[in-house]
């Protein structure tokens, strides 16, 4: 028995109606979605502090200083994304996300680093003292290898303090070739070498915001700072819509060269441009039902993975028309339902399998990426599933429906329906 497709055309359409219905509806309830930076102008801070902080302390604090508009995005108890308006920050400004390219530690003798000065011997002493070997194996004490002298009276360079090594502190001193340790009592006029601390630049805004994050939530780290005005703003939204656009002309113009052999082979580019609509329609209302619910935000991110869909919606549809031409040059006499009917059922396997390997491989990088291409995973993760949906049900229906007058009768019966009673 064959499993009959085509005659289920009319359910596969309501299906589509109703969830593409219920789309356009999530879609006209504002806020539509929760544009990126990319799209409206603004600026975008990533930090990580070094203690937890809360998201309703660091919200409290941006209304105090003035940004009661910014967007507070909790990545983790320390890591936040800010979105504010557009910074007034002077060019020089920007950090740049760096990877972390840590490598581990390289075997050999570590880097002595001066911290102090001292004066070798206890007040009056003369003569040389021993300089010695710390002992840490049963807690900490000097040991009883020589490893150097140094004369009492000489300044000598501290690269390490050991406090409570037993009962006294000990120091680390450098002269010439030798170095070792002292006691306390073996040395005096300690003085510790002060920090070089460099003056922080005027940042303009951000070193508002900075100053007053460190004064209340401590130490931070900014790991990346990035603005967009209103001009890159606007004509981002403009590339995007070209882009889309002039991706669904040539998609059209392609299939209809593409299928030139076949009998009005405008329809086959029609009826896929009206699965690919289908497809972009419940991508959009899931996508804005997550920004609702979810506060996912729309950025370039999403704009690449609604034009992976759109390739990916009518790759599948190709497939499916491409059996139907070799069905029709195979059995010319045979209707074209049937023809279409045997082709969906012939490639049905296929583009399910397919589908679902794409839909695991991209569900487990949601669970296991990080934020950064979650709104590219989301737009591949629905626009999959719905292409795969409407490469069966409604772009080969369609067809089908066109062929055989489905769509003549339905603007036939609204005209009547539309004829006033005599």
């Amino acid at each position: 028995m064959t499993l009959d497709l085509v005659g289920t055309r009319k359910w596969s359409f309501l299906i589509s109606g109703i969830t593409a219905l219920v789309a356009l509806v999530v879609l006209a309830i504002p806020p539509t979605f929760r544009p990126g930076i990319e799209f409206t102008a603004g600026s975008t801070t990533s930090i990580r502090f070094q203690k937890a902080v809360k998201s309703e302390d660091l919200r409290a604090l941006y209304s105090e200083i003035g940004h009661g508009e910014a967007r507070i995005q909790k990545a983790s108890s320390t890591d936040f994304l800010i979105r504010t308006r557009e910074l007034n920050v002077p060019p020089g400004s920007f950090t740049e996300p760096v990877p972390d390219t840590s490598t581990p530690p390289v075997a050999g003798p570590a880097v002595s680093q001066v911290i102090g000065t001292l004066q070798i011997g206890a007040e009056g002493s003369s003569g040389s003292l021993d300089l010695m070997n710390l002992d840490r194996t049963a807690g900490c004490k000097l040991g009883t290898e020589k490893l150097g002298s140094a004369k009492a009276g000489d300044r000598a360079d501290v690269v390490e303090v050991v406090p409570g090594c037993g009962d006294t502190t000990v120091y680390r001193v450098v002269t010439g070739d030798t170095s070792g340790y002292l006691a306390a009592k073996d040395i005096r006029d300690y003085q510790e070498k002060p920090k070089d601390v460099a003056p922080e630049p005027d940042r303009g805004e951000r070193t508002v915001i900075e100053k007053a994050l460190r004064e209340r939530f401590g130490a931070f780290e900014v790991r990346e700072f990035s603005s967009v005005s209103a001009t890159v703003s606007r004509a981002t939204v403009r590339n995007t819509a070209i882009a889309v656009a002039v991706a669904t002309l040539f998609i059209m113009i392609y299939i209809a060269f593409a299928f030139a052999s076949l009998p009005r082979p405008f329809r086959y580019g029609a009826c896929a441009i009206v699965a690919l609509l289908h497809d972009v329609i419940i991508t959009l209302g899931m996508f804005s039902l997550f920004s609702k619910l979810f506060h996912v935000e729309v950025n370039l991110m999403f704009v690449t993975g609604l034009l992976t869909v759109i390739g990916f919606s009518v790759h599948d549809t190709i497939v499916v028309y491409d059996r139907i031409r070799e069905n029709v040059r195979q059995s010319p006499q045979a209707p074209f339902a049937s023809n279409v009917n045997a082709a969906l059922v012939q490639t049905i396997a296929r583009s399910i399998n397919t589908s679902t390997t794409v839909l695991l491989t991209v569900a487990t990088m949601l669970l296991l990426g990080g934020t950064t291409i979650a709104s590219f995973l989301l737009v591949i993760f629905v626009g999959v599933a719905a292409g795969t949906y409407s490469s069966i049900g409604i772009a080969s229906q369609l067809l089908v429906a066109w062929e055989e007058g489905d769509l003549d009768r339905l603007a036939f019966w609204r005209r009547t329906a539309e004829q006033p009673a005599s």
